[in-house]
């Protein structure tokens, strides 16, 4: 399973590095099966949220990222 996941970074930190700790704001979506239902459901998203208007100087990046796996969580 994946987790959609909106990234909302400065324009004074390049793509690559915009990450988890260094965003300016998170949006967490919904979980999703597949790597191309997270691109797609994510860019929905984007789309949703550009009409609340975000500053000049940041910009979204779209992260689609693995949830541990239920099962080993459960384990001792």
């Amino acid at each position: 399973m994946l987790r959609i996941l909106i990234l909302i970074c400065s324009t004074n930190v390049s793509p690559q590095d915009c990450q988890r700790e260094t965003a300016l704001d998170m949006i967490s979506g919904p979980q999703v099966t597949s790597i191309m239902t997270c691109a797609m459901q994510g860019q929905a998203i984007v789309a949703s949220t550009a009409a609340i208007g975000r500053r000049p100087d940041e910009y979204m990046k779209i992260r689609c990222e693995h949830l541990p796996d239920q099962r080993s969580a459960q384990r001792f």
